[in-house]
């Protein structure tokens, strides 16, 4: 089974914190993506549930294969809508997470933004790829 896993270490830094987005595929062969989450000086343990600014909560979620075209700034392209949507829990609500392009000002609203463009193209390909075999969605992992 095709699969996403994204890490980062959070901790206190005025600068941005870069984790790895990785997909695996069914055999277990990983392609990596320089990616982050969330942004610089709201990526520590806590911030996940601080909207707008902290990286998306620890968890397990589902992305489909085929995005849809978002203009919102600091997306402006292709958007893969990560659900469940909203993330509820005791310490806060958040919504309208997905996959994006980490485009204009570095850092997210608490999506996971890949951070090269030619990471990000080379994801869409491999992504549009396993659609083609059927696939209709990915499972994906967010560990700290």
């Amino acid at each position: 089974m095709h699969k996403l896993i994204f890490t980062m270490d959070l901790a206190q830094s005025s600068e941005l914190i870069y984790g790895n987005l990785q997909l695996v595929y069914p055999g277990g062969k990983p392609v990596d993506y320089l990616a982050t989450s969330g942004c610089a000086d709201w990526q520590r343990p806590g911030d996940e549930w601080v909207r707008g600014k902290g990286p998306i909560p620890a968890g397990e979620y589902s992305i489909p294969t085929e995005p849809y075209w978002l203009d919102t700034r600091g997306v402006e392209g292709l958007f893969f809508h990560i659900t469940p949507d909203p993330v509820v829990s005791v310490h806060g609500v958040r919504a309208e997470l997905g996959v994006h392009f980490d485009a204009n000002y570095p850092g997210t609203a608490g999506c996971i933004g890949i951070i090269r463009e030619f990471g990000w193209r080379r994801l869409c390909d491999r992504v549009a790829s396993i659609a083609n075999l059927g696939v209709k969605s990915l499972s994906l992992t967010v560990k700290y």
